[in-house]
C-alpha cells in the first residue's frame, strides 16, 4: 500500500513539473499546420525574427510576414518577394492580411481563429500549430 501511495505522488510530482507552453513559445520554431477540414494538405512551418516559411507537402516554400501586436495576436501577410504568390494571397494581402488570434495552448497545439475582412467580405479560418522544436 506505501509504495502505491508514493508511485502516486511520484507521478502527480513530475507531471505538475512538465512546462507549459505559452503564446511567446510558438514565435519562433518549426510547426505543423495539420490537415482539417478546411486545408487538404499539411504544412510544415519554420519561424524566425517575424516571418515563417511555409513548405507545402509538394516542396513549394511561401515566405509570409508576421507582425505582432502581443505575444498571441499578430497579422499574417504573405511576403511580395514569395514566388509562388497567387491570387488568393494577393487578395488576402490587399484585404489587409490574416488577423490571427490565439484561442488556448494544450500541450504542444496552439488552436487559433484567423480572419480575413474587408469592405465585402469576412471569412474566419479556425486551426492549429502543432510545435515540433
Amino acid at each position: 500500500m506505501k509504495k502505491i501511495l508514493v508511485s502516486a505522488l511520484l507521478i502527480c510530482g513530475f507531471s505538475s513539473c512538465a512546462q507549459e507552453l505559452t503564446c511567446a513559445d510558438f514565435k519562433t520554431g518549426e510547426f505543423l499546420i495539420p490537415a482539417d477540414s478546411l486545408n487538404a494538405q499539411s504544412f510544415k512551418v519554420t519561424r524566425k525574427d517575424g516571418q515563417q516559411i511555409e513548405l507545402d507537402e509538394k516542396g513549394d516554400e511561401t515566405l509570409v510576414d508576421i507582425k505582432y501586436k502581443d505575444d498571441c495576436n499578430y497579422i499574417l501577410t504573405y511576403n511580395e518577394n514569395s514566388k509562388n504568390l497567387d491570387e488568393l494571397a494577393r487578395y488576402i494581402n490587399a484585404s489587409g492580411g490574416i488577423r490571427v488570434e490565439v484561442l488556448k495552448i494544450e500541450g504542444d497545439t496552439l488552436t487559433y481563429s484567423g480572419v480575413i475582412e474587408n469592405d465585402s467580405l469576412r471569412y474566419e479560418m479556425p486551426g492549429k500549430l502543432v510545435k515540433l522544436k
